[in-house]
């Protein structure tokens, strides 16, 4: 089973365009409050570590917690980001 989250009722007022109370993908449900958090900042409220915040979202269904990016990348991306890039891509303006 895929893992799902829904909005707390009593927490509906931090998260507008998220309906309270309904099962959605945890993942298209977090693109969609990190878009939301870019687009509209709101004072006072600060990201953490966790798109879908446990005191305001319930969850269901997949794992509980993932490794992080780094313990799944290899030890030469996790070291250096810039090692995972293609040559000749992103590496600046070519003359």
């Amino acid at each position: 089973m895929r893992r799902e989250a829904r909005l707390k009722l009593e927490c509906a007022h931090l998260y507008p365009g998220v309906e309270p109370g309904v099962w959605e993908s945890a993942g298209v449900l977090a693109d969609r409050v990190l878009s939301a958090r870019l687009l509209r900042p709101s004072n006072g409220f600060v990201l953490s570590d966790r798109a879908l915040a446990v005191e305001h979202f319930e969850f269901r269904g997949g794992t509980r917690q993932r490794a992080s990016a780094s313990a799944q990348a290899p030890a030469s991306v996790a070291a250096d980001p810039r090692a995972a890039r293609v040559e000749g891509v992103g590496s600046g303006p070519e003359f």
